[in-house]
C-alpha cells in the first residue's frame, strides 16, 4: 500500500488520513481524468493506474468488499478510453480488470451482474458512452479462467461475432473461442455449447483463412485433451472437410487428423482413418 499512498498523495486533502476504502473511492473518481489526455493531472493519474496494475493493491478492494466500487471502476475504464491513449494505459486497465476477476475466487452476485452488464453493453453497442478501445476479448479470456458463469449473457453476442459479415470480426472471434476451448483443464461449460457448435461450423466458412484458423485451434484442443466429450463431434466435423474445395484446407485437415492420431490413436475413429487413407 505504500506505493499506492505515494501515488495518490497529491490528491488527498490537507487533512490527510483517509482509510483504505476511502482511498480507493478517491482513486476510482480520479480515473475519470484519464479521458482528458491534455489535462494537468493526466500523467499523475496514469502513474496511479499503473501502480494499481502493478501491485496487489487492486485486490485489496475485494478484501474490503468494495464490489460497487469495482463495478464503477470497470465501467469507468470502458467509458473513458480513447483512441489516443497509449497502449500502456489500455494494458494497465485490462490487467487490473483481469487480475481482480481472477483473484476473486468466489465472485459476488453484485460483481458478477455488474461485469456481465458492462460486457453486454460493450459488445452490443447499446450504450454510446461505453467504447471498445479496450480489448474486451482479453477481458473475456481472463474471466473464462475464473468465473465463466459471468459470460452466460454474452453467448449470443459471441455467436454474432462468429457470424459477422466482417472478416476481421469473424477471425477475432474464432481466435478468442479457440483460445477458450484450449485452456488447460477448462471444460466447455453448458452455456457455451451453442458457441462450440457455431465455432465448428466455421470449418465451412466461405473464407479459407477462417477455416484454417479453426483447424489450428481444434487440433490444439484435441492434442490437449483427446478424450474430451466433444472429441467425436470435432472429428466428424474434420472428416467432412476432407472434401473441402480448397486443396490447402484438405491437406491441413489430413495433417490435423494424423497429428491427433499420432498423439492418441484411440481418439480417432477407424472410419476417420480410412477416410484419410482414401484421400
Amino acid at each position: 500500500m505504500d506505493e499506492l499512498h505515494r501515488a495518490v498523495a497529491p490528491f488527498l486533502t490537507a487533512s490527510g488520513g483517509i482509510h483504505n476504502g476511502g482511498i480507493f473511492n478517491l482513486i476510482v473518481c480520479t480515473f475519470n481524468g484519464l479521458s482528458d489526455t491534455d489535462g494537468p493531472s493526466f500523467r499523475r493519474i496514469v502513474v496511479i493506474l499503473e501502480t494499481i496494475a502493478k501491485y496487489r493493491s487492486r485486490v485489496v478492494m475485494l478484501d474490503l468488499e468494495c464490489d460497487d466500487l469495482v463495478n464503477e471502476m470497470f465501467s469507468t475504464f470502458f467509458s473513458i478510453v480513447r483512441d489516443d491513449h497509449l497502449e500502456s494505459v489500455l494494458s494497465a486497465m485490462q490487467t487490473i480488470m483481469i487480475v481482480v476477476l481472477e483473484e476473486s475466487e468466489d465472485c459476488s452476485k453484485k460483481l458478477e451482474a455488474g461485469m456481465k452488464q458492462i460486457l453486454i453493453s460493450v459488445m452490443s453497442g447499446d450504450n454510446q458512452l461505453i467504447k471498445s478501445e479496450i480489448d474486451y476479448h482479453e477481458v473475456i479470456y481472463g474471466i473464462y479462467h475464473c468465473a465463466p458463469q459471468i459470460l452466460s449473457g454474452v453467448v449470443p453476442y459471441l455467436i454474432g461475432e462468429l457470424l459477422a459479415d466482417q472478416l476481421d470480426s469473424r477471425l477475432r472471434a474464432v481466435r478468442l473461442v479457440g483460445s477458450l476451448f484450449t485452456l488447460p483443464g477448462a471444460d466447455i461449460c453448458e452455456a457455451f455449447q451453442p458457441i462450440c457448435l457455431e465455432f465448428l461450423k466455421r470449418l465451412t466458412d466461405r473464407v479459407v483463412d477462417v477455416r484454417m484458423s479453426v483447424l489450428e485451434h481444434v487440433k490444439n484442443c484435441l492434442l490437449l485433451d483427446p478424450s474430451r466429450p466433444e472429441a467425436p463431434q470435432i472429428i466428424s466435423a474434420l472428416c467432412d472437410r476432407l472434401l473441402d474445395y480448397d486443396e490447402n484446407v484438405r491437406k491441413q485437415v489430413v495433417d490435423v487428423i494424423c497429428d491427433i492420431a499420432c498423439h492418441s490413436l484411440v481418439s480417432i475413429l477407424v472410419q476417420a482413418v480410412k477416410l484419410v487413407v482414401d484421400h
